[in-house]
């Protein structure tokens, strides 16, 4: 796999689990590492969906998404899924297939750890891509696109427009919520460049 212009020998596995399947060690290591991010100046997650704050606690984040993540746990159109690099679990991701339209998959929530060489950089590969593209259209009929809701402004945000301006993907934005407790989200319709 090349991460930026540079040659690593590595194999992306992503693998739909149950939630009886998380290390929970894993599981928090990933959240914990994941937190500034979410918690950026601009709020990559909308923690009011969850009857949180910004300000709430840690231990209360942590508690909510393994909540969500189990209720995601044992039905066809939801998914819990880990993604591992040569054995070590890097991600834990959950969504579910929408209800409307081709009923693609809306990714909800993923937190991420490095692989084992320190680096994050798995995540901007080709490889990556490729696999995700692969998951996503195993678990929804094969459909071409995937979905994701973000908060403009947002770091997130800027990650996808990134990805377009490099030919990585594509998306189209066909809904907006203007005020989503005191944010404005995008729905992002996302098609992988192959």
């Amino acid at each position: 796999m090349a991460i930026h212009g540079k040659k690593h020998n590595m194999t992306i596995t992503v693998t739909k689990i149950n939630y009886s399947d998380i290390d929970q060690t894993i599981f928090d290591e990933c959240f914990t590492k994941s937190l500034p991010y979410l918690d950026a100046t601009k709020l990559n997650i909308v923690w009011e969906e969850f009857d949180l704050t910004v300000s709430s606690s840690t231990a209360d984040k942590l508690a909510k998404m393994k909540t969500r993540y189990q209720a995601r746990d044992g039905n066809d159109d939801q998914a819990i899924f880990k993604i591992d690099i040569d054995g070590r679990i890097v991600a834990y991701g959950c969504g579910r297939r929408e209800h409307q339209g081709d009923r693609m998959f809306q990714h909800e929530l993923d937190f991420f750890r490095e692989d084992a060489s320190g680096s994050q950089g798995w995540c901007y590969s080709s490889e990556y891509n490729q696999k995700m593209d692969a998951f996503y259209k195993s678990i929804s009929d094969n459909c071409a696109t995937h979905s994701v809701w973000i908060v403009e402004g947002s770091s997130m945000e800027k990650s996808y427009n990134d990805a377009v301006s490099v030919g990585r993907i594509s998306y189209t934005n066909p809904e907006t919520i203007d005020n989503h407790h005191g944010h404005k989200l995008k729905k992002l319709v996302i098609t992988y460049n192959l």
